[in-house]
């Protein structure tokens, strides 16, 4: 697996990311989401602190399509990026990706200080399916009832019981 694209192609792209008008970032980010394009991560990476939102979310998608195992130590750093839709699309994708190291992370994410963060990373566990998740959200869950703010109740007991639900539990 890997990118058909040619070297001078690829140059041309990596500095178009750092053009001073977005929609010229947005669309060389979309060249590059290619899957197997692992030279573009880094360069791409740098991107999830742009100005623009477009410009930031695109990037998460490119990171999506790119795929495999290098992205995962771009997503799980964009998980403390300071802009809170980033972190979002990145425990979204984080999910995508079905990789095992995910659930660290996601369980994590469900400290962030955005409720709409927190919420992303249950539902994003409770889509997983991993049943090394229960034991946390199962705390969290008897922890919630004292204190029903912390996260949505309804999206708790629907990861816990997709968990259960998918592993025959």
């Amino acid at each position: 697996m890997g990118t058909h694209m040619q070297p001078e192609g690829l140059s041309i792209l990596l500095a178009q990311l750092q053009h001073e008008q977005s929609a010229v970032r947005v669309s060389a980010i979309k060249q590059l989401a290619q899957p197997g394009n692992i030279p573009a991560i880094a360069p791409l990476a740098t991107l999830l602190d742009d100005p623009e939102d477009a410009v930031r979310l695109q990037v998460i998608l490119a990171l999506r399509q790119i795929g495999g195992p290098h992205v995962f130590d771009v997503l799980v750093a964009a998980l403390q990026n300071e802009r809170p839709q980033v972190r979002r699309a990145a425990i979204v994708t984080l999910g995508k990706l079905a990789d095992p190291r995910s659930l660290t992370p996601l369980l994590q994410a469900l400290q962030d200080p955005d409720e709409r963060v927190r919420n992303s990373a249950l539902l994003t566990l409770g889509e997983l399916g991993d049943p090394r998740a229960l034991p946390a959200l199962e705390r969290l869950q008897s922890h919630n009832e004292q204190e029903p703010a912390q996260l949505k109740q309804e999206y708790l007991n629907h990861a816990i019981k997709n968990i259960h639900k998918r592993n025959q539990l």
